[in-house]
């Protein structure tokens, strides 16, 4: 029954919603109340009217005075127990014996929602539906919704089954805790007024959800009832009436039925309640499904006579031509049978059910026979045929519970022969698996009905002989009745008019199986192994071979089911793979049926092809086959005619498998022109099969080219007996350029069994050629037929990846007049023979002068010399391989250039004896290295009818798949070493810049005053760079460079840099006379440049590491030394970064060139704060030198001050007056400079209040003396002597101090 829906199978029972036995629905009793322990508790059904129906076991009541805890809640006991009791019925039984008395229970949750009953058809998109105009709602499972599964034209679907069996039930049954609060110790007392209006509010709160729940179930029709859960001591309560009458009323219940009181009772007691709540809800369950069949029968009304094209509230159609056509009026009769029949057995009336199942049926089966309804293999086809299944089984199964096996059996075939009948309309008749597969599922299907039946309880009728027959009760007078031998009754009963077990089902639904897995193999193989074939040649993903397998098994399956010319078409596709592939056994099992197939259509030539591949070696298993396919091959040819006599039959077996071995071997790889080629052909017969009877008449040999005339052996029969190895002498055979000449050799064409012919024989080739046996072909001729089987040798073939046999050793045949043996040749490609020209003699000689420069157009000579007898036009290519740098180099020949490879540059014709050269410029660029050439020099020999042309015939490379020519190639690699052509050295000197600045800016140290300090835009001068640049040949150059100019070349970069000027820019063009300048190896050349430099970018960032890079470059113009016609090259030298040293404060002193005695000068102290980011807070002092230490001054300025605070990148200045009272040189008064920091104590330093300061010493320098390299490291000064300048010094800013000459008046 699995193979159908349970909703369409499951007998139907009223379905009773209950709510508050979930779980977590009890609630413990309301704080302060007693609790009640209950040995045998009590149910009592109290109605509207108050009446009360004590049990009948008498109940104990012990109050739990002592305060100690009850071991289990009683009320979570009862609710437990209430569970078990109404979900004990089994969902979706088929059978059910007890369905007159049963209902449906499912636990649900207090707010369960029901499904809704209408809904709006979606509006079409930006528009909006008013339901009052003109949209009529409809069921979310009806035809005319457009988001239900059955739109537009479905009968039923078991969603809407199961609403009513799960999702909409026709009782609802709400379990309450009804609230208890302490009351008076003694009974006749009154309780306080606040428990009083507590409990009422308590029982306000109780009917109010009681009033929710009724709204939502009234809207439905179903009847809502409440039980009401209470304590033994509640009902005893005087109040109890009122309060339930109060919570009746206010929750709007009904009079009848509506209200239950329970407390904890007695499993046995508690089934009593159950059934008696059944009962008392069984009558408006019947009434809600009556009104339901009430609705639906008027709608069945109003469409038994309607049209499907006027049914109203259809939503309409966009495109009516490709819509699906709306459900007729028909199908509507349908819907509403099956809905009152299923409405009919949820009130338990089976004849009313019975009657509409049966209207149901004959209306499925008036739409099933028009195809225009329901065409067949459709979904909706589908769809009608399970429910008309469902429905006939339906109604065997009521007919079964009302005990008339006989309608029950006679209504269940009558389905089968109506719907057989049907299926032969459809196509599917008892010729397909279909048809069987049905017809095993509806006797499976009754089968397992009637065996839930008899578990049940059912009994099986018991098959009676009628009265007088055999087996029957005699007749009153003891002797058989009259005519009682030939009465068609004496034969028994018909199995299929009785009701009999469910085995002789099951025994029918297995023959029927049985049926269907013969007619599924035959469908199994034409239909899914045609699939998968389709599929595999769709998806090419490497799986070839499982395609052609799958073809073979189609071709098998087409095979046994005499579909011979279907079969005959997939073995053409598939057999050429395994033959091509070598596997023998599929082969042979396609060619056996193949065969077959050929002698059932009566296919002569067809069955002489296929008897000739199964003769060839590998096919046949054993010699006994062979000698049965020989003989079948000798009748036909001697019996038979071919179908055409004017042409041949040609038979080409397939690769790898000849009649005979046939082997070709050339006895040297290479000849030269006009000599003779030695070859010879072996053909070798098979060990198992003799070929002696096969009439072979000629063999036509036919080497490769259009000018090799063929060789023609042909038969004649033997003087003497044949041996196992025969040698049959061909001759010469020259190349002519007759096409139809040809070369006729007798000879004996009978092989025994296992025998040997080796044909022998000179090729003399004209022309440079390769030699090659094209095809050997065996002309076979009796009677009328004349067969020719060709064979060709395909020298680059290889064996298959599946080959039986390895590859054999080619052999030589070498006879003499003693004896014949093989030997082996021992050479790859044994059936080729190149026929070469003789070699073209050449001498090539490179000419330059190594090594190369970079960015030189470096020349190399190319010199060909011909020292053969010849003329030759001479070809030249030049490849130049990639640089490891992945630099680009270029070569250039005469006009034409290329970063990689210069094609056909033509050397002419050389005579012999004669020498041609060109000259290839290599230009190379990146790093010095290597520079790899490949030459390749193409010659042809000259021929007089190109002599008049002015451009020859470009000789072919030998490299290529084509014959060899009279072309040669000669290869040559050359490696050229570039180097690099200059080296520079440059030493960068930087110098602090004051206030005053220099040319081409302004100093970024200003006044702290001065607001131009916060401006950006202009170039802020804080170092002064001077570059020293030293020129010189590179290291690995080998000759001197003339130099033609040195130029400064501007480059963009971030601006931290600028040049101020430029050893090269300071003489005028006239007056410079270094250009041209000649380089020697040892020579050097220096070029000068002074920088400012601004520490800072645009957007106020710091140099990094990497420095600052410089704004130009240099730019040189040289050639080689003495080649005053040779072109100038370019070559660029860029400047080293420049990397000026981090400062943080310092001083710096301006004085005069020199002072005179007694005279005042004015002395300058600028004090820079070059750091970024944090200030100075500077102390200075200053301390005079004696005049026996080189003092001498008075100077006129502050002694010790305090400078204002120094902000970052600013600067102040101090001035002095200085008069000189000594004259010579002079130690101007020190400068000390302080800079106060905050430190901890650790560090020391003076302690002021609670900060401990720390002060560092800030370095004065003069400005004369301020030079350092990149690293910060002060340069040392040289000052030549004033007599002999090799007795100088050298001055060190930081120890020389600040020095000045005084001079007298």
């Amino acid at each position: 029954m699995n193979s159908y829906p349970n909703e369409l199978l499951a007998q139907h029972v009223p379905l009773m919603f209950v709510a508050g036995l979930t779980e977590g629905s009890s609630s413990s009793p309301a704080s302060g109340s007693p609790t009640v322990s209950t040995s045998l508790s009590e149910a009592v059904g109290r109605s509207s009217s108050g009446s009360i129906s004590q049990p009948s076991a008498p109940v104990e009541v012990a109050a739990n005075t002592s305060g100690d805890a009850i071991a289990s809640d009683p009320f979570a006991d009862l609710i437990s127990r209430l569970r078990t009791v109404l979900t004990y019925r089994k969902k979706g039984a088929v059978w059910d014996p007890l369905r007159a008395r049963a209902f449906q229970v499912i636990l649900v949750d207090k707010a369960v929602r029901f499904p809704p009953r209408k809904v709006y058809p979606p509006a079409p998109r930006g528009e909006v539906v008013n339901a009052a105009i003109g949209t009529t709602p409809h069921s979310p499972l009806s035809p005319m919704t457009p988001t239900s599964p059955v739109y537009p034209d479905g009968l039923i679907t078991p969603i809407w089954i199961r609403k009513h069996v799960e999702l909409v039930p026709s009782v609802f049954v709400l379990f309450l805790r009804l609230s208890e609060l302490p009351g008076a110790a003694n009974p006749l007392e009154g309780r306080d007024d606040s428990l009083k209006e507590e409990e009422r509010r308590r029982d306000a709160e109780l009917a109010t959800e009681i009033s929710n729940r009724k709204k939502a179930t009234g809207e439905r029709g179903i009847k809502l009832t409440v039980v009401l859960l209470a304590s033994r001591q509640m009902l005893d309560d005087p109040s109890l009436d009122s309060r339930l009458s109060f919570i009746r009323r206010q929750g709007g219940l009904d009079s009848r039925a509506a209200l239950f009181v329970l407390s904890p009772v007695s499993q046995s007691e508690l089934s009593d309640f159950v059934k008696s709540l059944q009962s008392a809800l069984r009558e408006p369950a019947m009434e809600y499904y009556a009104a339901h069949s009430k609705r639906v029968r008027k709608k069945r009304n109003r469409h038994s006579h309607a049209n499907s094209a006027s049914i109203s509230g259809m939503p309409p159609v966009p495109n009516p031509s490709s819509a699906p056509r709306p459900l007729r009026s028909i199908g509507w009769q349908v819907r509403y049978d099956y809905k009152l029949a299923i409405f009919a057995e949820f009130r338990m009336e089976e004849e009313v059910a019975r009657k509409h199942y049966e209207d149901c049926w004959t209306s499925l089966v008036e739409m099933f026979g028009s195809t225009a309804i329901l065409p067949p293999r459709t979904k909706r086809w589908a769809e009608a045929k399970v429910l008309a299944d469902c429905v006939a089984i339906k109604l065997t199964k009521l007919y079964l519970y009302h005990n008339e096996p006989h309608l029950a059996l006679a209504t269940f075939n009558r389905h089968i022969q109506k719907f057989s009948e049907l299926s032969r309309g459809w196509g599917i008749g008892e010729e397909t698996f279909e048809f069987w597969s049905w017809q095993a599922r509806q006797y499976r299907i009754l089968a397992e009905l009637l065996e839930l039946a008899v578990r049940a309880g059912y009994k099986l009728p018991t098959p009676t002989v009628p009265p007088g027959l055999p087996g029957g009760r005699p007749t009153g007078t003891g002797s058989p009745a009259p005519n009682q031998q030939n009465d068609p009754r004496a034969l028994g009963i018909n199995p299929s008019h009785a009701l009999q077990h469910p085995g002789y089902f099951y025994y029918l639904a297995a023959t029927c199986t049985l049926q269907r897995y013969e007619r599924f193999i035959t469908a199994l193989h034409q239909e899914l192994f045609t699939k998968a074939y389709e599929l595999f040649k769709r998806f090419r993903s490497g799986q070839s071979r499982q395609t052609f397998y799958i073809a073979y098994r189609i071709a098998e399956t087409y095979h046994a089911a005499g579909n011979y010319e279907s079969a005959i078409r997939f073995f053409e596709r598939i057999a050429k793979t395994y033959r091509r592939e070598h596997w023998g056994s599929m082969l042979r099992s396609i060619l056996l049926m193949w065969y077959d197939c050929a002698r059932h259509l009566s296919d002569i030539e067809l069955t002489v092809r296929l008897l000739f591949e199964l003769l060839a070696p590998g096919v046949a298993s054993s010699s006994e086959e062979r000698s049965t396919y020989q003989g079948d091959l000798d009748a036909i040819l001697k019996n038979s005619s071919p179908p055409s006599n004017e042409e041949p039959l040609v038979i080409e077996l397939p690769e790898g498998r000849p009649l005979f071995d046939a082997t070709v071997v050339f006895w040297r790889a290479e000849v030269s022109i006009g000599e003779p080629a030695p070859f010879q052909i072996t053909a070798v017969a098979p060990n198992d099969i003799s070929f002696s009877g096969l009439p072979v008449t000629a063999i036509r040999i036919q080497f490769e080219g259009e000018k090799s005339p063929p060789v023609i052996i042909e038969h004649v029969d033997g003087e003497t007996e044949p041996t196992s190895v025969q040698r049959v002498v061909i001759g010469q055979i020259t190349m002519q350029s007759e096409k139809d000449a040809e070369e006729r050799v007798k000879a004996d064409l009978r092989w025994p069994v296992g025998a040997t012919k080796v044909f022998c024989g000179t090729f003399v080739s004209t022309s440079a050629v390769a030699l090659k046996v094209k095809s050997i072909t065996f002309v076979v001729t009796q009677g009328n037929w004349n067969i020719e089987i060709p064979y060709e040798f395909d020298t680059d073939s290889t064996i298959g990846i599946l080959s039986e046999k390895p590859a054999k050793t080619k052999q030589w045949l070498v006879s003499s007049a003693a004896s014949s043996k093989f030997i082996p040749v021992h050479r790859p490609a044994t059936s080729v023979c190149t026929v070469r020209p003789k070699s073209h003699s050449l001498h090539v000689e490179f000419q330059h002068s190594a090594p190369a420069y970079l960015d030189e157009q470096y020349p190399l000579v190319i010199k060909i010399s011909n020292i053969d007898e010849r003329e030759l036009d001479t070809v030249v290519d030049v490849l130049l391989h990639p640089a490891e740098d992945e630099s680009v180099n270029k070569i250039s020949f005469e006009e034409e250039e290329s970063t990689g490879l210069i094609k056909g540059v033509r050397f002419g014709t050389i005579p012999p004896g004669g020498i041609a050269s060109k000259t290839l410029y290599i230009s190379s660029s990146g790093f010095p290295g290597n520079r790899v050439l490949d030459v390749s020099i193409r010659t042809r020999l000259h021929t007089p009818e190109y002599e008049s042309s002015t451009s020859p015939p470009v000789p072919e490379s030998p490299t290529t798949a084509e014959p060899p020519s009279d072309s040669c190639e000669l290869l040559r690699t050359i490696a050229i070493p570039v180097v690099r052509p200059f080296e520079c050295v440059s030493q960068a000197t930087y110098h602090r810049t004051t206030a005053g600045g220099g040319s081409g800016g302004r100093s970024s140290f200003k006044e702290i005053l001065d607001l131009s300090q916060f401006e950006r835009g202009e170039f802020d001068v804080k170092y002064e760079a001077m570059v020293v640049t030293e020129l010189g040949i590179g290291k690995d150059g080998r000759c001197g460079l003339e130099v033609g100019a040195i130029e400064w070349v501007e480059v963009k970069t971030d601006g931290q840099a600028r040049l101020v000027s430029s050893s090269l820019n300071d003489l005028a063009p006239e007056e410079d006379e270094d250009f041209p300048l000649a380089l020697e190896l040892s020579d050097k050349y220096a070029v000068i440049h002074r920088f400012h430099i601004d520490t800072e970018d645009d957007v106020g960032q710091s140099i990094d590491e990497r420095g600052i890079t410089c704004p130009g470059e240099l730019v040189i113009t040289w050639r080689r030394t003495g080649s005053t016609e040779g072109p100038w090259s370019t070559s660029r030298l860029s400047f080293p970064a420049l990397r000026p040293p981090p400062d943080t404060v310092i001083g710096i002193v301006s004085v005069p060139p020199s002072a005179t005695l007694h005279r005042p000068f004015p002395v300058k102290l600028t004090i820079q704060n070059r750091q970024s980011a944090r200030s100075a807070d500077l102390i200075l002092s200053t301390e005079s030198t004696p005049a026996a230490e080189g003092g001498g001054f008075i100077i006129a300025g502050p002694k010790q001050c305090r400078l204002p605070t120094l902000l970052p990148n600013s600067s102040v200045e101090v001035k002095f007056n200085v008069v000189p009272m000594v004259c010579g040189v002079g130690k101007l008064p020190g400068f000390k400079l302080l800079d106060r920091r905050g430190a901890s104590g650790e560090e020391g330093g003076a302690t002021t209040g609670e900060e401990t300061i720390k002060f560092e010493s800030v370095q004065v320098v003069d400005e004369r003396l301020d030079a350092r390299d990149d690293e910060g490291t002060d340069l040392l000064l040289y000052v030549p002597g004033a007599v002999d300048p090799a007795g100088g010094r050298k001055l060190e800013a930081k120890k020389e101090g600040v020095s000045i000459l005084v001079l007298p008046y």
